[in-house]
């Protein structure tokens, strides 16, 4: 009896060894969280861009923002900065073709191009709401005009009414700023951007406002959209942005050369 009993233990543990071994269950697949820059209107109101890539360089410290008492009052008509909205009261908007086409202006002769490639220094026009400095393009104090109008365009850069104010008390800022490739021979405005394209990621560009106020941003992209793409005037979700604009190419001026940089 007790011989059997082995026997039958011995005929079990040998049949456990000879079964087919299961496969092991297969991992799931696991998706990327990383998704590309949104390149089209995201559908929202107002326009929040999906989120964007951090920028990869380090930021330098700058002197303390000043308090809400401190900053200047909003020079533009309409609704004041800190309203909490970064756009105009037009619901067509997201419609309308992007700033500072360029269709009839001459092409800039050697000496003229000559001359963008020097320090150029500008002095604030009554009615200039900022100044911009970009020194990798030796652009000083450029006059900043907030105004969609081909004059005040021709003074230097334009502000597009209804975006953001470095100042402005909103969760996220876009401050939208265009400017000429070309323009016209003896105006403020002349090749002010000829050079736009030459930003490629870390030059530092600042705002000073009326008061003295400086605001410093790091460039993090530059890339190409259509002339109808106005979604690039839209805020950035948690985002502290300036955005400047130009056209391109050259002369055909069909498209609008976009470059981003980031509060620091």
């Amino acid at each position: 009896m007790i011989l059997a009993v082995g026997f039958a233990i011995v005929v079990a543990f040998a049949a456990y060894l000879d079964r087919p071994i299961e496969p092991a269950a297969a991992k799931p697949e696991v998706k990327s969280a990383t998704e590309p820059l949104a390149r089209s209107d995201p559908g929202v109101d107002p326009w929040v861009e999906k989120d964007i890539p951090p920028s990869r360089f380090r930021a330098t410290p700058v002197p303390a923002r000043p308090s809400e008492s401190d900053r200047p009052p909003d020079p533009r008509p309409g609704p004041p900065a800190g309203s909490g909205s970064a756009y105009g009261s037009s619901p067509d908007q997201s419609r309308q073709t992007l700033p500072s086409e360029e269709y009839d202006y001459p092409l800039p002769t050697d000496g003229q191009l000559r001359a963008a490639n020097q320090p150029r220094h500008y002095d604030l026009p009554p009615g200039a709401v900022m100044g911009l400095t970009i020194n990798a393009l030796e652009l000083r104090n450029v006059p900043v005009i907030s105004s969609g109008a081909s004059q005040a365009l021709d003074q230097g850069v334009i502000h597009l009414p209804g975006t953001s104010y470095p100042w402005s008390g909103t969760p996220e800022r876009n401050v939208y700023l265009a400017g000429h490739r070309l323009g016209w021979p003896g105006t403020g405005s002349h090749l002010v951007f000829y050079r736009l394209n030459e930003l490629g990621g870390g030059e530092r560009v600042t705002l000073r406002d009326a008061r003295g106020g400086r605001y410093h941003y790091r460039v993090i992209e530059s890339f190409v959209v259509g002339a109808e793409e106005s979604w690039v005037t839209g805020r950035v979700r948690g985002r502290d942005l300036l955005t400047l604009q130009t056209c391109t190419p050259i002369p055909t001026f069909e498209k609008r050369l976009i470059v981003r940089a980031e509060r620091i």
